[in-house]
């Protein structure tokens, strides 16, 4: 009887890991780094490198610090989402170990890209040029990527409607949100168009609403996660 209590306690610690790389993220990269305000795409190069160079250099560098630490996190963190939804899929766990390994590309990304920004701060005698190349690929490996996590939550939407059982593991609404926010991730693909408007890499649908969509996913989907876990325990004890 011990065994299974214990390895519930290991699984809760994996999806905990996906609350820690949230609040690092909110902590490091949206606070610390400044980026719950961006330099705009369209600010101009010389702008762009005053932002990097001196106005939030230091605040850039620990804070995508922080950011690239939590990427670690994210990996159990999938890698969970995944074991979840393989107790739903069954044998053959096609669409759960898709959900995992998307997480882990995504980890990957952002990784990538918290580099990239620490890049374009860490020579303030770069000139402004480079400085914007960086900022502007970072961007669009971050944002572009979206169709990793478009995938990603298709993948854990379509194993949570084969849960049949009275108390499903993930509630109805929140599959139907999942389905409705991956689709609304299209929008993230805006910036490689725009440089100005709400589709820019700063602007309300390229960036903002992605992130809402992303984190509300990730936020509710673990604290569900949670609570069938919680009932495992229940059952094993």
């Amino acid at each position: 009887m011990q065994q299974p209590i214990d390895h519930i306690h290991s699984q809760k610690m994996g999806l905990w890991c996906s609350w820690v790389f949230a609040a690092l993220t909110a902590i490091g990269w949206l606070g610390i780094a400044h980026f719950y305000a961006p330099v705009p795409a369209d600010a101009g190069m010389e702008a762009t490198k005053v932002w990097f160079s001196e106005t939030h250099r230091w605040g850039t560098i620990i804070g995508c610090t922080i950011f690239y630490i939590a990427c670690g996190f994210l990996v159990p963190g999938s890698i969970q989402f995944g074991i979840m939804l393989a107790k739903i899929e069954g044998r053959w766990p096609l669409w759960s170990i898709t959900t995992a390994v998307c997480g882990i590309f995504i980890s990957l990304i952002i990784f990538l890209n918290a580099c990239a920004w620490i890049v374009a701060a860490y020579r303030p005698e770069y000139g402004a040029d480079v400085i914007q190349a960086w900022y502007d690929w970072a961007w669009f490996a971050f944002l572009l990527g979206w169709i990793y996590l478009a995938v990603e939550m298709i993948a854990s939407g379509m194993v949570e409607l084969m849960d049949r059982r009275e108390t499903p593991m993930i509630p109805r609404w929140l599959t139907w949100f999942t389905f409705a926010g991956a689709a609304s991730l299209l929008t993230a693909a805006g910036p490689a168009f725009f440089k100005s408007g709400p589709f820019a890499y700063h602007g309300l649908l390229g960036f903002y609403l992605p992130m809402l969509v992303w984190g509300t996913y990730l936020i509710a989907t673990t604290w569900y996660m949670l609570k069938a876990l919680d009932r495992e325990r229940a059952q094993a004890a």
